[in-house]
């Protein structure tokens, strides 16, 4: 699948919830009860989502664009070999697949963005894998990415599976 269908498919589920990038919040959250029902939820409590997490997201209302500013600490980590933990999003309609987002966050509906910004990353596995709802462990080279639309910047490629 290519990255256009994917970002064409991703920004129709994002506006099967409502949402927008004009419409978020200053403090660009996800919505509140959103936000409110994962906070009840099991999260992953991997190290590396504090780390990741310390990069600064900012929202352009007018032109609806997100943007960021990594800390040294996560720009040391480009094309290095990453392992984080979190709950897997596909973002194919196969029975396997080999791109998803993984989150920090338990997602509460499927159609609708995890987390902020900082609290997800995509990832590429070199061989397919099938969905699990349990967190999982994945490993592979950190970059970082610029998707001021949909908010994604950090990627991980070149992936595997641990679990």
């Amino acid at each position: 699948m290519n990255t256009t269908r994917i970002i064409f498919i991703s920004l129709a589920l994002l506006a099967l919830c409502g949402f927008t990038a004009e419409q978020a919040p200053k403090s660009i959250s996800q919505p509140a009860d959103e936000r409110k029902a994962q906070e009840a939820l099991p999260k992953s409590r991997d190290p590396m989502w504090k780390i990741l997490g310390k990069t600064q997201i900012h929202l352009d209302e007018k032109q609806g664009l997100y943007s960021a500013t990594f800390p040294d600490e996560v720009k040391a980590l480009v094309g290095k070999e990453v392992t984080i933990s979190g709950f897997m999003l596909p973002l194919e309609a196969t029975e396997k697949f080999q791109h998803f987002i993984i989150s920090k966050r338990t997602p509460t509906c499927p159609f609708c963005p995890p987390g902020e910004p900082n609290e997800i990353a995509d990832v590429w596995v070199e061989k397919p894998v099938a969905w699990s709802e349990d967190v999982v462990k994945v490993s592979g080279v950190f970059g970082l990415m610029d998707n001021p639309q949909l908010g994604l910047f950090f990627k991980i490629t070149k992936a595997k599976l641990l679990n």
